[in-house]
């Protein structure tokens, strides 16, 4: 990493959060959800439904968690190093957004190693889909229960996925953790 920036694991796990929570913003909530034509407004689509808003935003977040630990797993191939910034990460991410929930850290933890690895079994299977494809699958399966039959939906989603994780993955790129 000849150019790279010279950063702390803590402000790498820093950059992570930050990244996480541009990709969660209330816009990018909506355009997502417009991407997967998963609807979360009522029924006279005036409204947002703010049960709808937060069941997408809630597979919105877990997406985006996986995204940043398989970037990170990929990118980062010193495992002492990265094991220690995504344990960082997670703490960030818990302190600031989940512990208000009441769910302790552990619980978390064991909850979002779960939904990694549903994601890493979508990938591993044999298909003639790219992997991001698989992950979007992946994706609508957690948000309608099952895989709707648009596969041009799912193309778009797949394709959006897989630009995210490429810019996280050339933006984490940029650094050198010391």
């Amino acid at each position: 990493m000849g150019n790279a920036t010279k950063i702390s694991k803590g402000d790498f796990a820093d950059t992570l959060y930050y990244w996480l929570s541009e990709h969660l913003t209330d816009q990018e909530v909506k355009d997502m959800a417009h991407e997967f034509r998963f609807n979360i407004k009522g029924f006279l689509k005036i409204k947002i439904k703010k049960k709808l808003y937060e069941k997408f935003y809630s597979e919105l977040f877990t997406l985006n968690m996986y995204l940043i630990v398989f970037t990170c797993e990929s990118i980062i191939k010193d495992e002492n190093k990265r094991g220690d910034i995504l344990d960082i990460f997670h703490n960030v991410v818990f302190e600031r957004n989940i512990k208000v929930t009441g769910i302790s850290y552990n619980d978390w933890m064991k909850f979002m190693k779960l939904i990694y690895n549903e994601y890493n079994k979508a990938m591993e299977q044999e298909s003639l889909l790219t992997p991001i494809l698989l992950v979007a699958n992946e994706f609508e399966k957690n948000l309608f229960g099952k895989i709707t039959s648009d596969h041009y939906v799912r193309f778009e989603a797949g394709m959006r996925i897989g630009g995210i994780a490429k810019q996280l993955s050339k933006t984490l790129q940029e650094y050198d953790i010391e």
